[in-house]
């Protein structure tokens, strides 16, 4: 796949070939370390800077590159890969991003939230200032819309949901709660379940008891505690179930 992507930026050719690539290395990086290291170590950022530079206006293709980096972000041991300048300056800038919908701010967000998360210990680099990446990451929380349909798939909400711990960085959570709260607005019954299924609704009890979250983090944890009550509570579910 990385040799498809290089033979499209020597040819300058934005193609569907060049989205698919992305997009299946998109899946098989999913919750699958050895392949998020695999593109660590075959130059796969590298690829990742050149196409946003020579392809800056191709939403789908930057929306399945920002998917993959998600993903990477998720493993902890290949965090500290991500944590240069450079690379922090563009998803920093992307958090305002309205390319293919909330999508592309979507995943620049969550791979911040996952590198956040570590602690101030971990945010190794001057610029972006870690504050300044807190303050923007929660403002473009705030903007998305919670009824917005997605372009997206989780098999499991463990990444999410291992997020929801991180009380000393509130932001992390209000990233994390503000996901599960639209996807079990638009799609509660794909996400209900799934929560339940991973002891995510306990979480979010917690969070609500706990004293660091900010208010409109507890408001969104009550929204997807809401929505799975009123799933379960529907005749049709019941009876299904």
């Amino acid at each position: 796949m990385l040799n498809l992507i290089s033979d499209r930026l020597e040819r300058r050719v934005c193609d569907d070939v060049l989205e698919v690539a992305w997009s299946t290395m998109w899946n098989v990086t999913d919750e699958t370390p050895q392949n998020c290291q695999r593109f660590l170590d075959n130059r796969g950022m590298e690829y990742f800077l050149d196409c946003l530079k020579n392809f800056p206006d191709k939403e789908e293709l930057l929306r399945n590159m920002m998917g993959l980096l998600g993903n990477v972000a998720e493993v902890v041991e290949l965090r500290p890969q991500l944590m240069n300048k450079l690379f922090l300056t563009v998803f920093f800038e992307l958090l305002d991003s309205s390319s293919d919908g909330i999508e592309v701010s979507y995943n620049a967000a969550g791979v911040l939230a996952h590198m956040l998360s570590d602690g101030p210990d971990a945010w190794t680099v001057d610029e972006p200032s870690r504050i300044a990446v807190l303050d923007r990451l929660a403002a473009a929380v705030e903007r998305w819309d919670r009824n917005a349909e997605r372009n997206i798939n989780y098999r499991s909400f463990e990444p999410i949901l291992t997020l929801l711990h991180i009380y000393h960085t509130p932001q992390c959570q209000h990233w994390a709660v503000w996901a599960l709260a639209n996807l079990t607005t638009v799609y509660p019954e794909k996400y209900c379940s799934l929560i339940e299924a991973e002891g995510g609704l306990q979480l979010l009890h917690d969070v609500l008891r706990h004293p660091a979250p900010y208010p409109l983090i507890k408001d969104l944890a009550l929204i997807v505690i809401n929505n799975c009550s009123n799933f379960w509570d529907d005749p049709e579910v019941q009876e299904n179930y």
